[in-house]
């Protein structure tokens, strides 16, 4: 009994290297777009990227992208958001002659129009838009991105009124809802504190910070491997002749390595809000990408099974749910594959016999049914002959193989900042999901959603109405937590 038991494995394995073999041949670069009627994706000699990507019908803008956003401030709490301010301040000197606003009143822009900034975790950004498709414009455009890129002043007699402006953002940031949400979250779940403690932190170290921090901030992120230029829309001829004569020139310098923040600090969160609503979101995270699992076939594999099997997933809990509930599910990819599930509905519509604890309870019912039996899909090789499924799979794979991804489209989910910023792939996408299609089946979809279940970190975040009573929702969604993040399971 025990030597069949050994030949079943062995042929089970066989079996299995045979399948891999099948689609071994199939490389990374197969997947990636090379339509450069679509998007350019460039590197010069310093590591500056730059990114062409041509819609004729829209405004010509471009965007200088810089890596280092809020989760590079260490203690210096919202330096790279003020610092993000002094590049934008309208006395700011600039080589190319003049003040920033003089510079751009030269364009025909006024300040304050048509120039923005914004910091998010990871990257800081600086966007011209509504611009004129002409070379000469461009290039002198282009040349104020360039500028703060490399080398760029810090405007002494504008710090104290920024400062005062960023402690104003941040105190408006308790009477908007959704900003609210979004700090509560951060606050939470990446530096492990409450909102107030959070708040207070950010407005008292934006009191103290000092030009010289600011100055030695940018000279420790802003080098040109760091930074990427986007430029969209109507383009007029020469662009990268002109993005390599603007950006070439900037030295490229050894930088530090980027942080790495304890995301397990905590994972639940509750925040008030002034509507009726109540909302659970859960937050599945996978492991931080390794760079070689970025740049694998299986990267496109896990994407498109994420893909599929959220949208599976949805499908499910709409057709379960009661009428009253929204809800939601999808799948995204950054510096991880992640996965949120939303849950809400009008306090108004709640009954003592479908409440948010009965909501809850159905929650957990769903996530044990997923997490032993997977999500039912069906594919095309649960539905059609082997014969016809090989036939239009090898159909696939040779476009996918031999084409530039002509006629493809970009994929939303993955924007072009966030392929720079955590190098992920522009991809073609209809030919990758058709490929895919063949590929996988409907057992492979369900086989994915459980493992990613199951091998993913759990969060919740809970949205009450203020007055909503808490205790017995928090005790519920953590026992929900400690269910699903133990890993003696």
């Amino acid at each position: 009994m025990k030597k069949l038991k050994l030949v079943l494995v062995m042929l089970a394995c066989v079996h299995g290297m045979q399948a891999f073999a099948k689609s071994d041949d199939i490389r990374y670069e197969d997947f990636l777009l090379k339509d450069s009627s679509k998007v350019i994706h460039g590197a010069l000699d310093n590591g500056f990227q730059y990114y062409i990507v041509k819609l004729p019908m829209d405004h010509f803008q471009m965007s200088l992208v810089q890596k280092g956003g809020d989760h590079y401030d260490g203690e210096t709490i919202e330096i790279s958001h003020f610092l993000e301010h002094m590049m934008l301040t309208a006395n700011r000197q600039l080589a190319i002659g003049g003040t920033l606003r003089s510079y751009l009143n030269k364009l025909g822009k006024d300040y304050g129009t048509g120039f923005n900034g914004y910091t998010a975790p990871y990257f800081m950004a600086y966007e011209l838009y509504q611009l004129k498709s002409n070379r000469a414009y461009a290039d002198s455009c282009m040349a104020i991105l360039s500028e703060i890129a490399y080398n760029a002043s810090i405007c002494a007699m504008d710090i104290e009124e920024q400062r005062e402006r960023v402690l104003h953002e941040l105190t408006n940031r308790k009477y908007m809802s959704g900003a609210r949400i979004v700090d509560a979250l951060f606050a939470a779940f990446t530096y492990g504190c409450d909102l107030e403690q959070w708040r207070e932190k950010r407005l008292n170290s934006t009191k103290k910070i000092t030009q010289s921090q600011l100055e030695a901030f940018y000279k420790k992120w802003y080098q040109p491997q760091r930074q990427c230029l986007v430029v969209s829309g109507k383009i007029p001829d020469g662009i990268e002749e002109m993005i390599k004569r603007q950006f070439g020139n900037h030295p490229s310098q050894p930088t530090p390595t980027p942080p790495t923040l304890d995301y397990q600090q905590r994972n639940f969160t509750i925040s008030r809000v002034g509507s009726p609503t109540c909302n659970i979101i859960l937050y599945f995270d996978q492991p931080l990408l390794t760079t070689s699992e970025k740049e694998s076939p299986k990267f496109f594999r896990d994407y498109y099974a994420l893909k599929k099997g959220s949208k599976a997933l949805s499908d499910k809990i709409e057709k379960n749910k009661k009428e009253h509930i929204n809800s939601f599910v999808k799948g995204l990819v950054d510096e991880r594959f992640s996965m949120q599930m939303g849950f809400a509905y009008n306090i108004h519509d709640e009954d003592p016999e479908s409440g948010l604890q009965a909501l809850v309870d159905s929650m957990t019912v769903f996530l044990d049914d997923v997490r032993n039996n997977g999500v039912q899909i069906s594919m095309a090789a649960d539905t059609l002959k082997e014969s016809l499924v090989e036939q239009r799979r090898s159909e696939a794979k040779t476009k996918l193989k031999e084409g530039n991804g002509k006629d493809n489209t970009l994929d939303e989910s993955l924007p072009i900042i966030n392929c720079f910023v955590h190098s992920l792939p522009i991809y073609k996408q209809e030919d990758s999901d058709a490929y895919l299609s063949y590929e996988l089946s409907g057992k492979d979809i369900s086989n994915y959603c459980k493992k990613f279940i199951n091998e993913s970190t759990l969060k919740i975040q809970c949205i009450l109405p203020y007055g909503y009573p808490e205790k017995e929702i928090t005790e519920k969604l953590n026992a929900l937590l400690q269910r699903y993040n133990n890993k003696s399971k």
